[in-house]
């Protein structure tokens, strides 16, 4: 199993640090157009020396300002819309309380910003899905050859429900018009192939079909 990091945070000093990363740029970018002989002090040598060095640092200061200023403006963005869209969804909830479904599986992979989005939204309907388990694909090979090019995959009961992204609209009219069930874990052990010899410890109700596929170890 893998877990998936939720919230992306902000470092509390990049706003300043972008803000005087790009100040100081341009002051130094200014100070190598004017001159300097209104100082009240003496620059460095290296500033009559070798001035276009300084002008390259003034750049590179200035392209880093704006770089983290832009980080910063995208990330509150961010924050701002899943704070709006959590507001709509504290205004929606199904006519019948409960928990749907007995499990929930989350095929994801590591460095996958839909697999960190599939898990927010899943967290805000925690209240009427089980606990969501998340399967990292390379642990398996057949997984990856399954999944490899469509991670997140969101299965329910087995059933493959989303691929790619999340759909609210559609989880909702699930959750909706799924049966309210109080079994939390799965209620069969085995993988239903009916063969003895099988060592698959699945449930059958992770499966799509009446059997353990690829993760079946019959002999």
């Amino acid at each position: 199993m893998s877990t998936i990091a939720h919230k992306e945070e902000l470092p509390k000093g990049l706003p300043f640090l972008g803000n005087s990363m790009l100040f100081l740029g341009l002051g130094i970018l200014a100070l190598s157009l004017t001159g300097t002989e209104w100082l009240p002090f003496n620059m460095p040598r290296s500033w009559y020396q070798s001035p276009a060095i300084w002008q390259l640092l003034a750049l590179c200061l200035s392209c880093g300002g704006v770089a983290v200023l832009k980080q910063v403006s995208s990330t509150e963005m961010k924050h701002a819309e899943r704070n709006h869209v959590s507001q709509k969804k504290e205004d929606w909830m199904p006519e019948e309380q409960g928990q749907r479904f007995q499990t929930l599986f989350v095929y994801t992979k590591e460095n996958c910003p839909l697999c960190e989005e599939a898990a927010e939204i899943l967290e805000d309907y925690a209240a009427y899905l089980p606990p969501a388990d998340f399967v990292d694909i390379y642990s398996d090979p057949a997984l990856v050859e399954q999944f490899g090019t469509c991670v997140p995959v969101v299965a329910f009961d087995g059933k493959i429900r989303f691929r790619g992204r999340i759909n609210e609209v559609l989880l909702r009219r699930l959750i909706a018009a799924s049966p309210v069930t109080k079994a939390v874990g799965a209620t069969q052990s085995g993988c239903g192939c009916n063969k003895q010899s099988c060592g698959c410890k699945r449930p059958t109700s992770q499966l799509e079909s009446n059997g353990c596929g690829n993760n079946c170890r019959c002999a």
